[in-house]
């Protein structure tokens, strides 16, 4: 709901200013379920290249931004609703499309990750690490010395971390254990990675 009034807008929308969700947990699925609908139909008839508001720390802000974004926020909330709900069904959560999962790592890493690592009381977060995906050909080297800004080149990192696009991911952002990914080199950055939440 948030998302469609500000493409529709143009501009930043308070969330008070938006119709409440209903008290009653019973009706939160047909509410979620009808607010998606009306997201994906405002994002399928927009510019993708319009200028709307957004939230992005690079300072991009196009219609595109959002329908990035909320492929991302879906897909891993799905995740969430299944991993909460696998002690019960015995069935683990399915992995995230990776073709999304991919676009939710360099999100994350452009986005996020540096505003992350310079908040106040973050530390052992040192030196260079480098993602490789497994199901697929792609790599990301990031240079945490750098605010964990994404270097350019192929380089030797200090420290080295593979597994599927989805994995790594779900690493990035907290959700999976280490026993999820391959991980080699300098691991303190491993053991410190928890402190980063969003």
């Amino acid at each position: 709901m948030w998302m469609a009034a500000i493409v529709i807008s143009g501009e930043r929308v308070s969330r008070r200013s938006l119709d409440p969700a209903p008290e009653d947990p019973a009706d939160l699925a047909v509410w979620y379920a009808g607010n998606l609908d009306r997201t994906l139909a405002v994002l399928r008839v927009a510019d993708p290249d319009a200028l709307t508001w957004t939230f992005s720390s690079t300072g991009d802000r196009r219609v595109n931004w959002w329908c990035r974004r909320l492929a991302i926020e879906v897909a891993i909330h799905r995740w969430d609703a299944q991993h909460a709900l696998a002690a019960e069904s015995k069935q683990r959560p399915a992995p995230l499309d990776g073709d999304v999962a991919r676009a939710g790592i360099e999100e994350f890493v452009v986005e996020f990750l540096p505003g992350l690592v310079a908040q106040e009381g973050v530390e052992g977060l040192a030196g260079t690490f480098h993602l490789h995906a497994t199901d697929e050909p792609v790599e990301w080297w990031i240079d945490l010395d750098a605010g964990g800004s994404m270097l350019p080149l192929h380089a030797k990192a200090d420290t080295a971390i593979s597994g599927t696009r989805s994995d790594l991911l779900l690493w990035l952002t907290n959700r999976r254990p280490l026993d999820t990914i391959e991980a080699s080199g300098n691991r303190q950055v491993l053991d410190h990675w928890h402190q980063l939440r969003r």
